[in-house]
């Protein structure tokens, strides 16, 4: 969030109030007045979905003989070793199924308990297998899966970049667009997964 003040970096006045800087914390005051600092923005309460410009971003080790079969699930692997969570928005989780030693799936998951209308485009750095899919009924507990051939490359070789732009309707009149981010590679005889959600409106 840009913001304009008075005081220059040195410490000195300015003239105007002209001197810009972002905000990163928060102020925040206990009955005594004493004054401390939290990272981050505070947030409508309204909007209870990520700020507009944050990001979640999550880095997973997978070994590759555990990824690399049809059957791994990043989210279960996840929970059963105890690591960082998913990151989850508005109900939808992003998340990867292994295909095979090449590939792996990338996925939104519904883990709400209703159903939820998403819309996507996908866009691949590979072979530019992009994607359109427009408002798809997500019934609870349900997936899509957002690749047009539902094949994205981790290896060492072909490491693939897979950006999709999502938007998730909150109600009748409100919509949120966020985009999702999977970059998975073969590094030393693992599988490293990079993923991130940033909210984008």
């Amino acid at each position: 969030m840009a913001n304009t003040i008075f005081t220059k970096p040195d410490g000195t006045k300015s003239t105007v109030k002209d001197q810009t800087f972002t905000a990163v914390k928060t102020v925040v005051a206990d009955a005594n007045g004493v004054l401390g600092y939290l990272d981050g923005l505070p947030k409508l309460s309204t909007d209870p979905g990520l700020p507009v410009g944050e990001a979640i971003t999550r880095i997973y080790t997978v070994p590759i003989a555990i990824a690399q079969v049809n059957t791994f699930n990043l989210n279960t692997y996840v929970i059963a070793n105890n690591l960082p969570a998913l990151p989850i928005i508005d109900g939808l989780q992003i998340n990867l199924q292994g295909v095979s030693s090449a590939y792996y799936d990338p996925r939104i998951y519904n883990v709400s308990s209703a159903p939820q209308l998403v819309s996507y485009q996908t866009f691949a750095t590979q072979f530019n297998q992009n994607e359109t899919s427009l408002n798809n009924t997500v019934t609870a507990g349900n997936y899509l899966q957002v690749d047009i051939d539902d094949r994205v490359f981790w290896s060492t070789t072909a490491a693939e970049v897979e950006t999709t732009n999502v938007q998730v309707q909150i109600d009748a009149n409100t919509y949120r667009w966020y985009e999702f981010k999977w970059w998975c590679m073969e590094v030393s005889g693992d599988k490293k997964i990079f993923i991130s959600v940033i909210r984008k409106a």
